[in-house]
């Protein structure tokens, strides 16, 4: 339905110009469609879904003016997925996915200038709808079929049409029942499920098929596809993805703090947009060259997740951190491999001397919490090493004694 043209604005900023195709400029269906998209987009400020800076008519033509976007979608990271048999790393496809949900809850809860909630649904979330920058951004495209429900324009499709791709519909959707933010949890559901198991949920012979394994909730356990993955994280998806809305999650950020809490009790916690950006550059050949060793280090580490690769893995990011002894990022790396897959006491030596720089306290804290060689500050709200917390700390050592774990790290 839609046309992009890469452009820049008078400030010379790069922006994308979106309007109808033009076979389909006289048609007032698809300019009602863009028109909403258009009205809903420009509403939406937030970091995880992209920007929409102006909209206007051109002459006939509708256009609106949007956020350039360097990298790919998802629909093409699954297509290299699946032709290379490769899977993708629990920490990166839940980074991904819980930064969807939270640009999803944003929408669902959105408010109007009285207060009044909008009801926004995006009702299309599907992979080709779910942007990855070579920065590490992740956002969420086209609003284009969204429901809000103080607007009777949602209503001019015919009654019973299907919107949305035929594998990434909810049930409630094929039964023409009226779908609410919940269709959008049961959807990123499916999306998550593929990126962790390599290969499509619901696809089939025919889309009468799809609709039948929907609507009888089919499921494979992730955990037949993949023995990597936690038993918890199958039943975080499981739960998303079920056929009844009233038993799926109260709300994307419900969803989000699961698949979070499931993900950390088996894999370090620190994934960032860094660690997004390397798998996609990498993915997708935008590899750095040995002059960028923050690049390969990332890379280093996130080959310590795959199965298969954790020797050589392993052995880049050692090589990496003996070259550069003085660039955090990558002992980070090299430290967080090691506690991994490699030596344990290695890792807790060069997370100790991380712990006291400050360019990467607060990463190497949280992964000293996670390993449970430290409690978590009193006062969270405050970095550790503030007076109040120190002092609060010492109190709480003396009562509590030290932790199951500290005597291991001050021995490395």
């Amino acid at each position: 339905m839609g046309q992009i043209i890469k452009t820049v604005d008078d400030s010379g900023r790069p922006i994308v110009l979106k309007t109808i195709l033009e076979e389909h400029q006289a048609d007032q269906r698809f300019r009602e469609l863009f028109l909403r998209e258009a009205e809903i987009t420009c509403q939406l400020d937030h970091p995880h879904i992209v920007k929409a800076y102006k909209f206007e008519s051109v002459g006939n033509q509708l256009v609106m003016a949007l956020e350039f976007l360097d990298g790919v979608n998802v629909k093409e990271i699954l297509k290299v997925l699946y032709g290379r048999k490769l899977v993708m790393p629990a920490i990166i496809a839940s980074a991904i996915m819980t930064r969807v949900l939270r640009g999803l809850d944003y929408a669902h809860k959105k408010r109007d200038w009285k207060g009044l909630p909008l009801g926004i649904v995006h009702r299309d979330l599907n992979p080709s709808n779910i942007f990855v920058t070579y920065a590490g951004e992740v956002k969420i495209l086209d609003f284009g079929i969204s429901k809000a429900i103080h607007k009777d324009i949602h209503n001019m499709t015919p009654q019973g049409e299907l919107r949305g791709k035929m594998c990434y519909i909810a049930p409630e959707q094929i039964r023409g029942d009226d779908a609410d933010y919940r269709a959008d949890i049961f959807t990123s559901a499916i999306v998550l499920w593929e990126l962790l198991a390599g290969r499509p949920l619901y696809l089939r012979e025919s889309d009468a098929e799809v609709l039948d394994a929907i609507r009888a909730g089919e499921y494979t356990p992730l955990t037949d596809i993949r023995s990597d993955l936690p038993a918890e994280l199958d039943a975080v998806i499981r739960k998303a993805l079920s056929v009844k809305p009233q038993n799926r999650y109260r709300n994307c950020e419900e969803f989000a703090v699961a698949v979070e809490s499931a993900i950390e009790r088996s894999y370090m916690p620190g994934t960032a947009e860094e660690e997004i950006s390397v798998f996609a550059r990498a993915l997708f050949n935008k590899k750095a060259p040995e002059s960028e060793p923050e690049f390969l280090a990332g890379y280093a580490w996130l080959m310590t997740q795959m199965q298969g690769r954790k020797d050589e893995g392993l052995e880049l990011v050692t090589r990496l951190a003996t070259e550069n002894p003085q660039r955090p990022y990558v002992l980070l790396n090299y430290a967080r491999a090691h506690l991994a897959v490699g030596d344990r006491a290695v890792g807790l030596r060069v997370m100790r001397k991380l712990a006291r720089a400050d360019a990467m306290e607060s990463e190497a804290q949280r992964i000293l919490e996670w390993l449970g060689v430290r409690r978590k500050p009193v006062f969270t709200f405050l970095k550790r090493s503030h007076p109040a917390n120190f002092m609060v700390g010492k109190i709480r050592h003396h009562l509590m004694g030290p932790t199951k774990y500290q005597q291991e790290f001050l021995a490395a």
